[in-house]
């Protein structure tokens, strides 16, 4: 300890007695107050009474008062010397000074005195004290390069640190010894790990500080400067980690394919010991979710979850190991959310995120990742509850991390990106212009300063114009647009993997050219949208489920798409948009079905190798591997067909020309519903003459038809399920609705085609196809009140025969496959009631019965027999389809509906996979048959479609709940009319049997005719 000299002591008396007159270090030149020996010597002596500076202790003990007055008006006097602001001197000053002025409250110099006298200073730990003096003389050393003050003010922080553990100022603290730490560092002196240590240390000290700390940006900013400097561990360059930062930077997906392969094999064949072996299952179940983000396969998300849990369950991880992975695995379930939209699996993502950041490993260079999946998920749980408390800590965390991590780590630029998304959000959610800046200032340097094409460029120019859009429209900011549409636009065009980065980007890039009336530009973006784009997204190498969960995520875009063309005048573009981007699955599929006997005729080798692959893709139960190989081998080979003399169209979406030729029989009303406004596509080709499109406008929004069929749907169901006043309102509503869509929609469309006049006597009615877009596909348009006649209400019924079609393509599809004759027409009937829950089928076997009015064999599964198994392998074997049972539709995920057999359910995924080469006519009277689901509308999802999928040119189904006694009576009439000379086509026998039922004083109410439907020719 260094003691004071007997002279030295009575000058600090002499100065006590009189403070303002014999100031202490006055008559010492500032050069020497200002000296770096000097300071460091005064500091020592701080250190040498370290536990004892204390009020009670300088009472105690003259030498601790001597030396804390001395230190005291030391940094008093160095105040004089230093430029005016906040700085650890004044600290240090202050808290020496509140022992002095408790001991001897006359010998503080003024204005300390007075200011000391009317407010009494509180005292503090002498920890504190240790470390405002060591903060000062750290800050003089770094500023001077003097490496002795810098190891002595880490001596006096170190010890601060240690007894500040635990206490509330304990952040602070520790990150001053950090703050030294990397200053020797950068002197070249103390330990050897003094930057890692100092490193690892700010990161603790800013983990365990609260978010609202007046210190903590200062604090973040100084970890990132630290960051920035300190040397990168040199990369292993064959390894996981290698691989993951080179698909970050530069993108690569075989990089992530060799990623997995690797970890795999090594899984299956290495007999690793734990913990290694659930370490390489959380880097398999890591990659899996970074493969699925790429290519949408939810098989790899499914997988992902299995091994990050497993890597979990297996109790042989660290620690930190079991942090990293419970985040990870988080962020897996928060990508099952996105897909499912089930508030169970967001909460699963939230409890493990929550749990992957375990205050015991918060010093970790991995924590900021984890703070990142964390913050992922608060953002995603503000979408869904718009707690604005979640947006807040996700920008915190995320704000932690990005200063947290090095700058050239390859995940410090999604990092970056995501507090960009928080940002936003805040800013738009709460009108804050400085939110909306700051995320701009991070997404264009990503944008314009990343190296590499790697996904995070995409993804930050795309969030980019997110952003602009969002400021653009909710200030009215023109140019802000403006640059959302440039932005949009140079994201779309880069030739990247990312295509959903992408495809998201061209439809902004057309979405806000409208905006701006800029229509020619508008479709440009919707051209590459649908024409290049959505047909790589959807693939056939992706399973059922991953396609419809790719597809939500751009579900109104062909009818966007193609009110811009229409607003352009270009008709016969919209309609080639809306067959692009609506019923994407169905053409998909019907591409690998049908006949090619022209194509047989050219190249049999060729064809036969189209028709072997297209049997392996209609498959079911094939992996991803098997499905992706197949894809590749189909694209391959329609391009080997492509280079055949006269087959360069080959598999081509189809254009106008080929369009057209659906109206050959009859028009065709295209009705498309979109935000931009609802107009017809009146599609007619008179025999030898080229094809027509007009464009009738609708007076009619998209929300009238969202509410009237929601209403109409609930009025359906209410008029089955109650009596009295109830009912009678319900019936209200289902006239009405029928009344609105007489006037809004059908007789537009009769009187524009020239039709809305009844047939002269002993003509029969013409066709009219029907086309709707959206939930309108929901109301029956075949039964519009068109008007009130002197007998009652005229239906669309009484002027035209119509039908439906999910698309052009499927039409023409199903005017393609010749009847061969090979086979004669045969009828597979099957009735099964299933019980249980579901309302008793009473009238099956009526119904059994009158389907023996058609000629031909007829073979019946009557109850127990129609199982899913049996019915599939009876389906294969006839023409024509009858199954009366029950039906069940899932408005939010219409791929489950399905019909109910004996022991189980035929599910549309099973009838997908067949390939029914001479199907005909299907009869489903069943429940919902025909009904798509509110989901992905445009995608007509039903049992009906699927069976149209299957081969059946013609089926016929029901839009709601059929009445069971009526069943059998529509049913005969149909037969009976499809028996009769000439074999009507089905719409026409259901029409006219429809007709006879219509006299039935039961059944004459649309409640119960309006549900038949007929699809197909």
């Amino acid at each position: 300890m260094r003691e004071l000299s007997a002279p030295i002591r009575a000058i600090i008396h002499a100065a006590m007695s009189e403070p303002d007159a014999l100031r202490l270090w006055s008559s010492v030149a500032p050069e020497e107050v200002l000296a770096s020996e000097t300071h460091r010597n005064i500091a020592l002596h701080v250190f040498d009474h370290r536990d004892r500076l204390t009020p009670a202790h300088a009472a105690a003990d003259p030498d601790v008062l001597d030396a804390v007055y001395l230190t005291a008006t030391y940094y008093l006097e160095r105040l004089q010397h230093l430029p005016e602001g906040e700085s650890w001197e004044g600290y240090a000053c202050t808290f020496l000074l509140r022992i002095v002025h408790a001991v001897r409250p006359a010998a503080v110099p003024q204005p300390l005195r007075d200011a000391f006298a009317e407010r009494p200073p509180e005292d503090v730990p002498p920890y504190e004290t240790v470390h405002a003096v060591g903060r000062t003389l750290l800050a003089a050393g770094t500023a001077g390069k003097d490496p002795e003050a810098v190891l002595a003010a880490g001596v006096l922080l170190a010890h601060a640190w240690e007894e500040a553990r635990g206490g509330e100022s304990g952040p602070h603290i520790a990150f001053g010894f950090a703050t030294g730490l990397v200053a020797m560092a950068d002197l070249g002196v103390g330990p050897e790990d003094a930057r890692a240590r100092g490193i690892t240390l700010m990161r603790l000290a800013l983990a365990e500080l609260p978010a609202d700390d007046q210190f903590r940006d200062a604090m973040l900013a100084a970890l990132a400067s630290e960051l920035a400097k300190a040397p990168r561990p040199a990369p292993d360059e064959a390894g996981l980690a290698a691989d993951v930062t080179a698909y970050m930077r530069q993108g690569g997906l075989e990089r992530l394919e060799a990623a997995v392969d690797r970890l795999r094999t090594a899984l299956a064949t290495t007999a690793t010991g734990e913990p290694e072996h659930s370490l390489r299952r959380a880097e398999l179940g890591q990659v899996l979710r970074m493969r699925f983000e790429s290519t949408g396969e939810l098989t790899d998300l499914d997988a992902s979850v299995t091994e990050l849990r497993a890597a979990l369950a297996s109790g042989a991880l660290d620690t930190e190991s079991r942090a990293s992975v419970a985040s990870f695995l988080g962020l897996a379930q928060l990508d099952r959310y996105v897909h499912s939209q089930d508030p169970a699996d967001l909460d699963a993502a939230t409890s493990a995120v929550r749990d992957g950041c375990d205050p015991a490993v918060a010093a970790s260079p991995a924590h900021p990742q984890r703070l990142t999946n964390l913050a992922a998920v608060l953002t995603a749980r503000f979408d869904r509850y718009a707690r604005e408390a979640d947006l807040d800590e996700a920008v915190e965390h995320l704000t932690y991390a990005v200063s947290a991590t090095p700058p050239d780590q390859h995940d410090h630029p999604v990092m970056a990106v995501k507090l960009a998304v928080a940002l936003r959000r805040r800013g738009t959610h709460r009108r804050r212009p400085a939110d909306l800046r700051r995320a701009e200032e991070i997404l264009r340097r990503i944008a314009d300063g990343s190296p590499g094409t790697g996904p995070t460029r995409q993804l930050a120019r795309m969030e980019l114009a997110e952003l602009l859009a969002e400021r653009g429209t909710l200030f009215d900011d023109e140019r802000d647009v403006a640059d959302a549409v440039d932005q949009y636009r140079a994201t779309a065009l880069t030739p990247t993997e990312d295509i959903r980065t992408r495809l998201r980007s061209a439809y902004g890039w057309g979405v806000h050219a409208v905006a701006l009336g800029a229509l020619d530009l508008a479709r440009e973006g919707f051209r590459l949208a649908l024409t290049d784009l959505l047909p790589k997204l959807t693939g056939p190498a992706l399973g059922r489920e991953s396609q419809e969960t790719r597809l939500r995520e751009v579900s109104s875009l062909a009818t966007v798409a193609a009110t811009a063309s229409v607003m352009a005048g270009r008709p016969r573009e919209a309609l080639v948009r809306l067959e692009q981007g609506r019923g994407v699955l169905l053409a998909q599929a019907l591409r690998l079905r049908g006949r090619h006997d022209d194509l047989y005729a050219a190249s049999p080798e060729l064809a036969e190798r189209f028709e072997r692959v297209c049997a392996e893709l209609v498959a079911r139960q094939r992996g991803p591997e098997e499905r992706k190989a197949a894809a590749a081998e189909f694209d391959q080979v329609v391009r080997d067909i492509r280079a055949l003399e006269e087959w360069q169209d080959f598999q081509e979406p189809l254009g106008w020309e080929r369009l057209s030729e659906a109206a050959a029989d009859g028009p065709v009303a295209v009705v498309n519903v979109s935000a931009w406004g609802c107009f017809v596509l009146l599609v007619t080709r008179p025999p030898g003459r080229p094809g027509r499109v007009e464009t009738l406008t609708l007076d009619v929004t998209q929300d009238d038809i969202d509410r009237r069929a929601g209403a109409f749907r609930a009025a359906v169901t209410r008029l089955r399920e109650t009596t009295g006043r109830e009912r009678l309102r319900a019936d209200r509503e289902l006239k009405d609705t029928l009344r609105w869509l007489g006037a809004r929609i059908v007789r537009p469309v009769l009187a524009h085609l020239d039709l809305a006049a009844p047939a002269d006597p002993g003509v029969p009615p013409p066709r009219l196809w029907w086309c709707p877009t959206g939930v309108l596909s929901l109301l029956p348009l075949h039964a519009a009140v068109l008007e009130e006649g002197p007998d009652g209400p005229v239906y669309t019924h009484d002027r035209v025969v119509s039908s439906f079609t999910p698309t052009l393509g499927a039409l023409l599809h199903a005017r393609s496959q010749p009847v061969t004759g090979e086979n004669p027409a045969s009828l597979l009937a099957v009735a099964v009631d299933v019980g249980g829950a579901h309302p008793p089928l009473a009238a099956l076997d009526d119904e059994l019965a009158v389907t023996g009015g058609l000629p031909g064999r007829r073979d019946v599964l009557r109850g127990t027999e129609a199982t899913p198994r049996a019915v599939l392998a009876a389906l294969r074997g006839h023409t024509h389809a009858h199954l009366a049972c029950h039906g069940v539709r899932d408005p939010g995920d219409p791929a489950r509906s399905r019909l109910l057999l004996h022991g189980g359910e035929l599910t549309l995924s099973e009838l997908a996979g067949e390939r029914l080469t001479d199907a005909r006519f299907a009869y489903l009277s069943a429940c919902h048959s025909a009904a798509p689901g509110e989901e992905l509308a445009d995608e007509v999802i039903s049992v009906a479609s699927a069976f149209q999928l299957c081969g059946y040119r013609q089926v016929i189904g029901s839009l709601w709940t059929v009445d069971d006694r009526m069943g059998p009576l529509l049913a005969a009439e149909v037969y009976r009319h499809l028996a009769a000379p000439g074999t009507p086509p089905a719409a026409v026998a259901l029409h006219r049997a429809i007709g006879v039922l219509r006299e039935h004083p039961r059944y004459r109410d649309p409640l119960f005719w309006g549900s038949v439907i007929h699809h197909g020719l």
